[in-house]
């Protein structure tokens, strides 16, 4: 298992769960999405720019691609697996709150220089996200669906993310 994607919502903890999986498999590099689509000040990159950059990242043998739903269409078919992070809303939105007092000021590890977390920025774009809770998980349904027998492990809980890495891991022995 050296092509895995870790996907869901924001606030799922697909940057922690990602970064663990490349403790645990350290010679599998761990990309975040959000470095290859976002510049400075939270700009999105041009489309095409950011679709050659995740076709050049999903062609290489090995890696841990952590991102939301809109990373699937271009890496799935290269991928060995999926680990779909969908806790329950309250909790995202926890993580959501807590996110921008955690890194005030500065910018999270797995993001661009020049995106720093501000709560008056975060927190208007953390409602948005919670309110598209069900557009994503039925984003994540219909591409998981057309990907066949690719092993999914769908994490509700901490001990499902616990066992779904502890398998990954044994997959990849």
């Amino acid at each position: 298992m050296e092509r895995n994607i870790v996907t869901g919502a924001n606030g799922a903890g697909k940057s922690f769960v990602a970064r663990w999986m490349g403790a645990v498999r350290p010679e599998v590099p761990v990309v975040s999405f959000d470095a290859v689509k976002l510049t400075t000040g939270w700009a999105q990159r041009p489309r095409a720019e950011i679709e050659a950059d995740l076709a050049e990242i999903v062609a290489r043998p090995r890696w841990i691609l952590e991102g939301g739903p809109s990373l699937l269409a271009l890496a799935l078919p290269r991928a060995q697996a999926v680990i779909w992070l969908d806790p329950p809303d309250w909790l995202r939105g926890v993580r959501l709150a807590w996110r921008p007092l955690r890194h005030l000021g500065r910018t999270r590890p797995e993001i661009p220089a020049g995106n720093r977390d501000w709560p008056h920025r975060q927190y208007r774009f953390a409602m948005r996200s919670l309110r598209a809770g069900a557009r994503f998980r039925a984003g994540i349904t219909a591409a998981l669906g057309e990907a066949g027998d690719l092993p999914v492990w769908r994490c509700r809980t901490a001990r499902e993310v616990q066992e779904a890495v502890d398998a990954w891991a044994d997959l990849g022995a």
